[in-house]
């Protein structure tokens, strides 16, 4: 499959569309296997179609996967696919599929994991996205659903090279902010869906607007923003190290050069033929660059979780002023 296909799907997927039967089983699959305190990370397949018309890919259903790393694990997860997709297909339901699901805590998904997985779909089929739900955030009432796809640039230099350098990202204009493609996410529903959804709502306690934020939301989010932060520094401290060392090389050739200069002027002047030049990379060998992969999916992360603080801080800071003002 040719990079200018992928690069042109990206930008032609403006919408997805997902059911509510989907969300419901991906949900359900979460958070059954928080309750087992089984995997934190639980992941599964997205079947559907894409709208070439209106530019809208749509999710109408998924299954979900044993999460192992194994090659026993990923040999028993690609047989279970092939018996689904082929189960599905004999009772006339969607089995193209667009995509995979995966659970994270906090927008913490954004990984090296993460990334291969988008990339080995995304390679395999043009129409392929992430759907990111945070059951951890959906107990706080938000709903946390999001469609992620590796952007073109990005797909390009990890077909090349899987580690970033400098240069690449400066020649593609690659950022950690456009390393991913978010894609606007619509729940779809029935009529008799949106009857039954405008009917709760009319019943539903609204008092519970007024529930105070939480402070270990807040807590768990600054803690994993200052990891984030950590590991930040600790990629500055390889990049001062290889600067440093690159330094130093390039003293020490110049110091060689310099030697060398003299021993044939000296040489020229007791009439003797000057030594042959040498191939300096060959006596000192180029350090290998540093990666910057790493580098961008921290920052990443770290953006999302200024995010997430953010939106929690602006619809519980109105709260608190309210009940300042009651209390006093």
């Amino acid at each position: 499959m040719a990079t200018s296909s992928n690069a042109q799907l990206i930008s032609t997927i403006q919408q997805v569309e997902i059911t509510s039967q989907v969300i419901m089983k991906i949900t359900r699959h979460c958070h059954h296997e928080l309750e087992k305190q089984l995997d934190p990370h639980v992941n599964g397949v997205l079947l559907g179609l894409i709208n070439e018309n209106k530019h809208v890919l749509e999710v109408t259903h998924c299954f979900p996967l044993m999460n192992s790393d194994t090659d026993e694990g990923m040999e028993i997860n690609r047989e279970y696919m092939l018996e689904m997709e082929r189960s599905l297909r004999q009772v006339n339901i969607d089995y193209q599929q667009v995509g995979f699901y995966q659970s994270t805590y906090l927008n913490t998904h954004c990984d090296r994991n993460f990334l291969d997985s988008v990339f080995d779909y995304l390679e395999e089929m043009n129409e392929a996205i992430a759907l990111i739900y945070d059951p951890l955030k959906t107990k706080l009432g938000n709903l946390s659903i999001r469609a992620f796809k590796l952007s073109a640039p990005a797909f390009k230099l990890y077909k090349e090279d899987k580690e970033f350098t400098a240069e690449m990202l400066r020649e593609n204009s690659l950022t950690y902010e456009n390393l991913f493609v978010e894609i606007p996410v619509v729940i779809k529903n029935s009529s008799l869906t949106n009857v039954l959804l405008c009917e709760l709502d009319s019943v539903q306690d609204n008092t519970s607007f007024f529930t105070l934020p939480t402070s270990s939301y807040l807590e768990k989010s600054m803690q994993l923003l200052l990891g984030g932060l950590d590991e930040i520094n600790q990629d500055l401290q390889k990049i001062n190290n290889h600067q440093r060392n690159v330094y130093k090389q390039q003293t020490a050739i110049m110091k060689y050069i310099q030697d060398q200069k003299e021993k044939n002027d000296a040489r020229v002047k007791d009439g003797l033929k000057p030594l042959p030049e040498e191939d300096v990379s060959k006596i000192f060998k180029d350090f290998a660059p540093v990666g910057r992969l790493e580098s961008l999916l921290s920052s990443n992360r770290i953006a999302s979780h200024c995010d997430m603080i953010e939106d929690h801080v602006r619809s519980g800071i109105g709260k608190l002023y309210l009940a300042d003002s009651f209390m006093s």
